[in-house]
């Protein structure tokens, strides 16, 4: 039997950001057929739009590290909620392009902020010793997050495209309230120089985490984005908007799967997870090239969801090891940086063969080999990254 240590708010508080944030990264594949006629766009287009909040995001994941590592926690999260609901509130106000993608680009700013400073926010106010743990737990609560996008949205955008918005930009506004009533931690109890940013990227072991999340993380983003359009080419008299479900079943999967990949850092090694997942992404991503049964697209994708997920407590497991807790945040924004690239060159590359090809397939082709040349090529993973 299970036990699960009590929480106390600081560490819900950082459940219910990752709800938000999950709301807020998928608002847009659930009405992708609304806002494309909204703006008069393009699949290319439309997958820019998505793709610049993923930039916003990656690119803010270092210098998101390095200002929760000095200016604390609660200064962060503070900024954090200001840009969220201020991004999303912005493209509410008119149905411009122009508007939408500035707006995309505050949240990536403020999502960095936040995702960073939750990740170590529910390290040192969680219980010794399970900071992997209940870093998966807030990264299930980001899944689950997405899951009410898919649910919502569609219903939300039948009464106006600006609903996409203000679900997300609402929500943020009600959690900086909340904000005030929490006493957070701002130091380690071992108190230690912050690496800089040229300390951090010298650190191997961010590479190589970096990588493996980029392909899981990336690989499920993608799926999580495009997975209803996957489905539209297969499932006859089906459009993206009628399949939104199948959008929300992936995040649901991968939701319970990074809450079991932290239950499994009790029972397996983190290396094991981190690497064993990633290559059975290989296996299912080969032959979803060539199938053609709907049915079997979506049980095949739901599996990639699920091994896309179950190592993220394991990854950041792992980088807690390779630094002290005051420069953690330094590391863990490094680590996403590279994990959020994946994500908008993976999300950008199945519009691309969308458009260039007529098909999605090529894409699962492209992650094939890409988890592949992972997994052979990083064989040092278990040593180098000082496993118990």
């Amino acid at each position: 039997m299970i036990k699960v240590p009590a929480v106390n708010r600081e560490v819900v508080f950082g459940l219910l950001l990752g709800f938000d944030l999950g709301i807020t990264f998928m608002n847009i594949p659930p009405a992708l057929q609304t806002l494309m006629g909204v703006y008069g766009v393009s699949y290319v287009t439309i997958s820019v739009l998505i793709g610049v909040l993923f930039w916003s995001h990656a690119l803010m994941q270092m210098p998101a590290g390095l200002i929760t590592d000095r200016a604390g926690l609660k200064r962060t999260l503070v900024m954090s909620l200001l840009c969220v609901s201020f991004g999303n509130l912005l493209p509410a106000s008119l149905p411009s392009l122009g508007l939408a993608v500035v707006g995309r680009m505050i949240i990536g700013v403020g999502s960095g902020l936040g995702f960073v400073a939750t990740m170590k926010m529910v390290v040192l106010h969680g219980p010794e010793g399970k900071g992997g743990t209940y870093q998966a737990f807030f990264a299930g609560s980001f899944s689950f997050g997405s899951i009410l996008a898919y649910l919502v949205i569609p219903l939300l955008a039948r009464w106006g495209w600006y609903w996409i918005y203000i679900l997300p930009g609402g929500a943020s506004v009600l959690l900086f309230l909340l904000l005030a009533r929490l006493r957070l931690k701002e130091t380690s109890s071992v108190r230690s120089k912050p690496l800089s940013l040229g300390q951090v990227v010298r650190i191997r072991e961010g590479w190589v985490l970096g990588v493996f999340h980029a392909l899981s993380y990336g690989s499920l983003i993608a799926l999580g984005t495009w997975l209803p359009s996957i489905l539209s080419e297969v499932w006859n008299r089906s459009d993206a908007t009628q399949l939104a479900w199948s959008g929300a079943l992936v995040m649901l999967v991968s939701g319970s799967g990074r809450l079991l990949g932290g239950v499994l850092l009790s029972r397996f090694q983190p290396g094991f997870i981190t690497r064993g997942a990633v290559f059975a992404l290989f296996v299912i991503f080969l032959p979803l090239c060539f199938i053609s049964s709907p049915w079997l697209v979506l049980a095949m994708a739901v599996l990639a969801a699920w091994f896309a997920s179950i190592n993220f407590g394991a990854i950041f497991q792992l980088a807690s090891r390779a630094t002290s807790p005051d420069s953690m945040g330094g590391l863990v924004g490094f680590i996403n940086f590279l994990a959020n690239i994946g994500a908008v060159l993976f999300t950008l590359l199945f519009g691309w063969m969308k458009d260039a090809a007529g098909s999605f397939g090529w894409s699962f082709a492209v992650l094939a080999v890409l988890c592949l040349m992972a997994t052979i090529g990083i064989r040092s993973l278990e040593r180098s990254l000082h496993p118990e």
